[in-house]
Formats: structure tokens, C-alpha cells, sequence
């Protein structure tokens, strides 16, 4: 008689393995879902690893600069400025006569020009005076020699009253004032009828005005002191001064002894060429820009102003890689600078680089020249 497989709910009756077959089959599905799941990250995470060696590098522009020779032209700015200026003043004292329309602020005075006169009637009577000694101490002289006199103490005498004579005549020249150079007047207050004469005797009255000599205005422009070593040595040095009225050639006369107590900036004096007419140089507290032909500098490199870094420090690929160097820098041109050259590498970075560090890897662009 047959077998009955048919369980209670009807079904026909399943062996025990098959039920562990479906159970082996769902933790299988579950295996391969979860495999296929975390692949990717796994590319992912190999992909990441490639880009921080090589797409993350920065992209920089470089210099490949050649060594060449340049000679400096250093740049300041200064201002024109009077080496001296004389007061003027009587030295003999008197009512003033006649002022020359010459005097007067801005005006110009030739060498040995009278444009100020003292009256001289006192001093013309001390010349007669005197004259009159001498003649009268000669013809006594003449008479004692007649007489065959001793002519010794006459002849002394008549010695002092030359002296004297000398003295008043020197005294009357005195009452024109005039000047041993050509001047250009500062200021002037004096008029005619004013008591003129030496301190002592008139006082604040004394001073007549102030005058210049043309030849004594001068350049003056504060300089580095490391500037002044670029351009060593320095005085005699050929110069272009550029001012509102025009462009001069000067030559460095002199450097200042001593520093400025708050900038601890140098001073260059600079004078202009002699062949410039006076009344053609500028005028003292013009302002002026002023170029210095330097030296000439052999096996340099002219770097652009997009190089410098801070500190004026450089940055060099070398091997894939930032190196920071500070060239010796010896000038400034127009558009860049001049530093002695050094070992360059595979270029010099130009522009700022964000997070720049010493060894940063990094990808370089084609070099420029």
C-alpha cells in the first residue's frame, strides 16, 4: 500500500535538505550583493591615491633667467636745496641813500655791483682829514731836512697818518655794498632813510637781506645705505635731474658724514654741470627725481619684480620641488632686478604660490626665457 507524504495542511511533504538549500542560496545572493556593494569604494580609494601624487601638484610658472652683464641706474627722489647763503650787512654805519631795484626777492645781482649806499658825506670829511695830516707831516718833514733836522719821530708819524688815511678811504668804500659774486636775492628789508650799520650799533636793523650764490645750490636726495654700496664709489658719478623746468646733468659732489636719526637714510649731494647758465638752474626747494648711472655688473641675472618673494627670497624648482633662495640682489632697473646669478635650477617661480613650503612637490609649466 502506498505511502501518505501529504501534511496536515495538505501539501505534499519536502525532504529536510531542500530547505537548507534555499537558505545556502539566500546567504549566497547576500554575499554577492555585499561584494558588488563595497567594490567601488575600493577604486575610489585607489583613484584618491593617484590624484595626491600626481593631478594635486600645483601648475607653476617659471624663469629660466641667463646670466648676462648690467649697469645700474639707481633712482631717488630729492629735492633742490642751497649748500650756503650769505646775510647782508653794513658795515659802517649811516642813513641808507639808494637801494637798487636789483634788490628785491627773486632779483639778481652781478659781481662787484654797488645796489646799496650808505650816505658818505661823514666819511668822505674823515678821508680829507686824514690828507690833510699826511701833506701836513710831509712839509714838515721837507722843512726839517732843509734845517738838516733829525726827520726820525716826523717820519713815524707821517707812517700812522697813511695808516689812518688807508683806514678812512677803506671805510668810505664801505658805504657801497656790494658783493664779490653773482647773487640772486632771497629776501630784502631795507629801505632808503633806515639806520644800517654793524649789530653793535643798530641791532636787528642790521641784517639788509638775504642773498645766494647760483653756483651754491645743490641736489640733495636721501639714499640706502646698501644702495650706496652698489654704486661704490660714488662721488664724481654722472647724474640726470629731472624737475618741473626741465632735465639737468649734475655729478655726485659728496656723500653725508653722518645718517638721518629717524629714516637712518644716507645723503647724496649732487652739483650741476658748470656749462648750465645760473639763471637757468632751478630753484632751491624744487622737487626733483634723480638717476644714477652705476657700475657695470658682469654675470648677472635680470629677474622680474613677479619673482620677488618676501624678504626679496626667491622661490627654485629643483628636482620637482620648492627651494627657497636669497640671491645677493645689487640694483633695481626699470621692470625687474639685478642679482648675481646662482644656481637657478629648473626656473625660478613667478607670482605668489598659496601654501608655498620648502620641498613642496609641484608640477612646472613650459619655462619662459
Amino acid at each position: 500500500m502506498p505511502q501518505d507524504t501529504a501534511g496536515p495542511d495538505g501539501r505534499a511533504g519536502r525532504p529536510k535538505w531542500y530547505g537548507y538549500l534555499q537558505l545556502a542560496l539566500i546567504l549566497g545572493a547576500i554575499a554577492v550583493a555585499l561584494y558588488f556593494a563595497r567594490a567601488p569604494e575600493r577604486v575610489e580609494r585607489i583613484d584618491r591615491s593617484a590624484l595626491a601624487t600626481e593631478e594635486r601638484r600645483p601648475v607653476i610658472h617659471v624663469v629660466r633667467p641667463e646670466p648676462t652683464e648690467q649697469a645700474l641706474t639707481l633712482s631717488l627722489t630729492g629735492s633742490v636745496k642751497l649748500k650756503e647763503r650769505a646775510t647782508v650787512m653794513s658795515e659802517v654805519a649811516g642813513r641808507v641813500v639808494w637801494v637798487s631795484p636789483k634788490f628785491e626777492p627773486g632779483g639778481s645781482i652781478a659781481a662787484n655791483e654797488v645796489f646799496i649806499r650808505i650816505d658818505p658825506e661823514e666819511y668822505e670829511l674823515r678821508v680829507e682829514e686824514a690828507k690833510l695830516e699826511v701833506e701836513g707831516l710831509e712839509h714838515e718833514i721837507s722843512e726839517k731836512k732843509a734845517r738838516n733836522e733829525d726827520t726820525a719821530g716826523t717820519v713815524l708819524k707821517l707812517e700812522k697818518a697813511h695808516v689812518a688815511l688807508r683806514l678812512a678811504e677803506l671805510q668810505l668804500r664801505r658805504t657801497e655794498i656790494s658783493l664779490p659774486f653773482d647773487a640772486r636775492v632771497v629776501s630784502s628789508s631795507v629801505e632808503v632813510g633806515e639806520l644800517a650799520g654793524p649789530a653793535e650799533k643798530v641791532g636787528k636793523a642790521a641784517v639788509l637781506g638775504v642773498v645766494y650764490r647760483p653756483e651754491s645750490i645743490r641736489v640733495t636726495a636721501p639714499i640706502e645705505q646698501r644702495d650706496l654700496k652698489h654704486l661704490s664709489p660714488v662721488v664724481g658719478r654722472s647724474a640726470l635731474v629731472r624737475t618741473r623746468t626741465g632735465v639737468y646733468r649734475a655729478k655726485v659732489a659728496a656723500v653725508s658724514s653722518v645718517v638721518a636719526p629717524k629714516s637712518r637714510l644716507a645723503s647724496l649731494f649732487l652739483k650741476f654741470s658748470d656749462e648750465l647758465p645760473v639763471e637757468n638752474r632751478p630753484l632751491p626747494r624744487t622737487f626733483a627725481e634723480v638717476s644714477i648711472k652705476g657700475p657695470v655688473h658682469r654675470d648677472v641675472y635680470v629677474l622680474p619684480e613677479a619673482a620677488a618673494q618676501a624678504n626679496d627670497r626667491v622661490w627654485v624648482v629643483r628636482d620637482g620641488a620648492l627651494t627657497s633662495v636669497e640671491p645677493r640682489m645689487l640694483g633695481r632697473i626699470e621692470g625687474g632686478w639685478v642679482v648675481e646669478a646662482f644656481d637657478a635650477g629648473d626656473g625660478v617661480v613667478l607670482g605668489t604660490l598659496p601654501g608655498a613650503r620648502e620641498g613642496l612637490a609641484v608640477t612646472t609649466a613650459k619655462p619662459q626665457a
